[in-house]
């Protein structure tokens, strides 16, 4: 018994008619008798009562037509959620992420996610650069935001947003009169600086600025998450140089800057798996 038995036989059961269901199947009469027939040897049950004039069901046909139809509606949804499923539309995406991405673009990508593939499961983790790695590795995880590239043959990665540097300063601070910053009018400030192992790439970033500026930086506090930077410039501990996106933290007392004096920039990478084949990668990949 296969599906094209079930749907011969229940175009005939709602015709009532051979050369009519014939016609609605798109194949010639014999063959669709042919295949009815070889369907009621395999259940060892008559289906249809055949006379020259009618064809009427039998009481095992019209028991076997409720399961029939329902049959083959089941292989048709299931035939069309593999389909979905292989256009990326259903599923389940992990995403791993930094704290800091939720300032930058990544809420809005998010969003832009669901709404085109409302029926994907999304699983959100907030993680550390190396363990964001190790889960990418491990295929813990779909992909990763992550602010730096990373040497593994395993990973592929691609740039999602390069920002510039700006200084958070404290309300009332001096420099704040000035529109831009110069690097080097920094040189005698302290500074709050992200913690070397929650945002080493960003804090190995500002050493460097400063001490291409001529000077080492006077470091009175580190913090983590970045968020508690800002928060301890608010309450006047120093300045910071901090991704132009952080400015989006709603913290009072705090004003900022565009820095001058550096090249530099902060950037936020997707990382996933080369051998990761997930369509629900693939359709947040062509998003991005």
């Amino acid at each position: 018994m296969n599906l094209r038995q079930l749907g011969y036989f229940v175009a005939v059961a709602e015709e009532l008619s051979f050369s009519r269901a014939a016609t609605r199947v798109h194949i010639s009469q014999p063959p669709l008798s042919r295949q009815v027939a070889r369907l009621e040897g395999e259940l060892g049950v008559r289906l249809l009562h055949r006379t020259t004039h009618a064809v009427t069901l039998t009481e095992a046909g019209q028991a076997f037509l409720a399961e029939a139809r329902q049959m083959l509606s089941l292989a048709t949804r299931a035939g069309h959620a593999a389909r979905r499923a292989a256009r990326g539309e259903t599923g389940h995406l992990r995403v791993g992420f930094i704290g800091s991405a939720l300032y930058s673009s990544l809420p809005q990508l998010l969003r832009q996610y669901r709404q085109r593939y409302p029926e994907v499961e999304l699983s959100l983790t907030q993680l550390t650069i190396a363990k964001q790695a190790d889960a990418l590795r491990n295929r813990e995880i779909d992909l990763g935001i992550i602010r730096q590239y990373l040497s593994d043959d395993t990973l592929a990665m691609r740039r999602l947003v390069k920002e510039p540097f700006v200084v958070a300063l404290p309300l009332g601070h001096p420099l704040t009169k000035r529109k831009k910053i110069m690097l080097q009018s920094l040189a005698e400030e302290d500074f709050v600086v992200f913690s070397r192992e929650d945002a080493p790439v960003v804090h190995q970033q500002m050493l460097q600025m400063c001490e291409r500026a001529g000077y080492r930086p006077r470091v009175v506090q580190e913090a983590r998450p970045m968020a508690t930077v800002v928060g301890l410039v608010a309450a006047g501990l120093g300045v910071a140089i901090v991704p132009e996106s952080m400015q989006r933290i709603n913290i009072e007392h705090v004003v900022y800057r565009a820095l001058g004096g550096t090249r530099a920039y902060n950037e936020y990478v997707i990382a996933w798996h080369r051998e990761n084949r997930s369509p629900a990668l693939a359709g947040f990949m062509a998003l991005v």
